[in-house]
């Protein structure tokens, strides 16, 4: 009776192991034919979302889609607790720029330090950006609060543009916070590069977190704040 059982039990599982990784393979097909050509389904997972497969891409986006390959939520998803909601979206988000935390080269950075250092905040930036420029104006009110500014590049206009050559000037200079400095107020310097230039990898973190614009905060937690906000209100969110 026990072997019986044993064989019925494992003809169960294998048949919904089975069950899955056709459905898995439906929805891998579906969405090859509707995704940008440039991108490809890194995972497809069961997602906390109960009868939905969480899809990730190349690009670290992700979405969830129903097992029976009919619907596709794009979004923020919630749970419902006794006390509070908790964005399942978020957390995953959070975890993603963490990741991404662990592999930036602190030798890469460009620094702006407080005597006392009482949070990092890791910024992307362009030097052509208007709130680039209004965020770098005000950095000694970040450093007032206790805030260490680690700068990341992320030319908006692409790795080939002119926006790239001057931010390499920058991160290739011997006085780094000068020259970005100077070029956030539209001084002109010399194009420079050279080998340890780190900006198409700073670039392609800010990719794979699916960063779109600048400037862009992280917080050592990983809560990512985009666009420009002021040092007392970014204080709330660093507490």
């Amino acid at each position: 009776m026990k072997k019986i059982s044993l064989i019925i039990l494992t003809l169960i599982i294998a048949g919904c192991s089975q069950s899955e990784n056709a459905s898995k393979k439906l929805i891998e097909d579906q969405l090859s034919k509707i995704i940008p050509i440039e991108l490809n389904i890194e995972s497809i997972i069961d997602s906390q979302l109960p009868n939905f497969f969480e899809v990730k891409l190349s690009d670290g986006s992700f979405f969830y889609v129903e097992k029976g390959g009919e619907y596709l939520v794009l979004g923020d998803i919630f749970k419902i607790t006794n006390e509070e909601l908790i964005n399942l979206s978020r957390e995953k988000n959070y975890s993603k720029a963490m990741e991404m935390l662990k592999k930036i080269d602190e030798n890469t950075l460009i620094k702006f330090s407080p005597e006392e250092i009482k949070y990092k905040v890791f910024v992307f930036t362009d030097v052509d950006c208007g709130f680039c420029r209004k965020f770098h104006n005000q950095i000694a009110s970040y450093l007032d609060e206790g805030i260490e500014v680690n700068y990341l590049a992320f030319p908006r206009t692409g790795i080939n543009s002119e926006t790239y050559k001057k931010m390499s000037t920058a991160w290739c200079s011997l006085n780094r916070q000068e020259v970005l400095t100077g070029l956030k107020q539209d001084k002109n310097f010399e194009n420079i590069d050279c080998n340890d230039n780190p900006i198409k990898t700073h670039y392609e973190l800010a990719k794979s977190i699916d960063i779109q614009g600048t400037p862009t905060i992280i917080s050592q937690s990983g809560f990512t704040i985009p666009g420009y906000i002021e040092a007392k209100e970014l204080i709330e969110y660093l507490k």
